[in-house]
């Protein structure tokens, strides 16, 4: 079976606050490091190098992190276009592979993320998916003024994303 998800691009900006005793931060790779935050999973490291190579370095990360620790809290990754989005024109943007740490959820530093990554890249066509079975990613991704345009399905050995047709 085909993973299948659910599309938005930026609709409008809805502010959100970022909890007290976090701070966040923009993090821009480079050759030697491409990512601050541990691997969720077994093949984190190759993603990464991966992305590097596709997007000549030009994705970024942002960061929420716990003041009084240090501990990242939350990242979001913004990629530029690339091959396996077959839907995406020349100079948007992708928010993709979110994470919240399990003992920081439900602090609201997902729909912050998501508001200030809209306002850095305001300029731009924004999207954001998610699986249509991730029913809390969804919510938040409507109440963080996005809006739904289409659905799309992972295809073939290389992961490529394609709208489904309708």
């Amino acid at each position: 079976m085909k993973d299948k998800y659910h599309f938005f691009k930026n609709n409008e900006i809805c502010e959100i606050d970022l909890p007290e005793g976090f701070d966040f931060f923009y993090f821009s790779p480079s050759i030697f490091e491409r990512k601050l935050h541990k691997g969720l999973y077994r093949y984190s490291n190759l993603l990464y190098i991966f992305w590097f190579i596709f997007t000549v370095g030009r994705y970024h990360i942002l960061y929420i992190r716990d003041k009084s620790s240090g501990e990242i809290a939350h990242f979001s990754n913004i990629l530029p276009n690339i091959f396996k989005y077959r839907f995406m024109e020349k100079g948007d943007v992708q928010i993709v592979n979110c994470w919240t740490y399990k003992k920081y959820r439900g602090m609201k530093l997902y729909p912050f993320a998501l508001s200030k990554i809209q306002e850095k890249f305001n300029d731009r066509k924004i999207l954001i998916g998610s699986k249509t079975s991730n029913i809390a990613s969804l919510n938040v991704i409507r109440k963080s003024g996005f809006k739904k345009i289409f659905d799309v399905e992972k295809r073939s050995v290389f992961g490529i994303y394609c709208k489904i047709d309708e």
